[in-house]
């Protein structure tokens, strides 16, 4: 199983200009052909991105760009891995959200790093009755030069709790080494 833990920290968020803080952690275990054997890994990134966010009748999307720092550390080293290490480089990501109805909504979250062209793009639809919350099926695809994992799930999105909103998801996630299992994902986040 795969853990991943996003903290998305909206600094400030209104019509206009948006300054977003991302900080993402997570475990992963991949096959090392030149080791043959099994590789474990953790990664921590930041990244601070300027950006501009415009709504209009239900829509809001955001635009943004700006520096990523990130951390790869793997157990037993493995030399022939292309992401080992720290890194810094640009990071480019867009946000939409659609409500047409105060019951539904419809998200995509997509973006990409110039380290190793690691990216990730996310939709998601949800729906809710009584529930201070949404819930619905999600798609995402995670990538990097050497590797590619598509997931398909389940989320929760929007539970408030006091200045925190969270969100949740769950499913089965399926990778290029021919391998699937399940995934779980936690964020939360604040705006100012």
């Amino acid at each position: 199983m795969e853990r991943h833990i996003t903290v998305p920290c909206i600094c400030y968020v209104g019509p206009g200009f948006t300054l977003k803080i991302l900080l993402a952690g997570g475990q992963y275990v991949y096959p090392s052909s030149g080791l043959r054997m099994d590789v474990a890994g953790t990664l921590a990134s930041a990244s601070a991105l300027p950006g501009w966010r415009m709504t209009r009748d239900g829509l809001t999307v955001g635009l943004y760009a700006g520096p990523i720092v990130q951390d790869y550390r793997l157990m037993p080293y493995d030399p022939g891995s292309v992401l080992r290490g720290s890194y810094a480089g640009g990071q480019i990501a867009a946000d939409i959200w659609y409500r047409p109805d105060p019951a539904t909504m419809n998200a995509f979250y997509g973006s990409i790093a110039s380290i190793g062209l690691v990216g990730s793009a996310r939709a998601a639809n949800g729906w809710r009755s009584a529930e201070p919350f949404f819930i619905g099926p999600e798609a995402q695809a995670l990538w990097c030069v050497d590797y590619q994992q598509l997931r398909i799930g389940a989320h929760v999105t929007g539970l408030r709790v006091d200045a925190l909103e969270w969100s949740a998801s769950s499913g089965w996630a399926v990778e290029c080494f021919r391998r699937a299992g399940p995934y779980v994902r936690l964020g939360f986040n604040t705006r100012y």
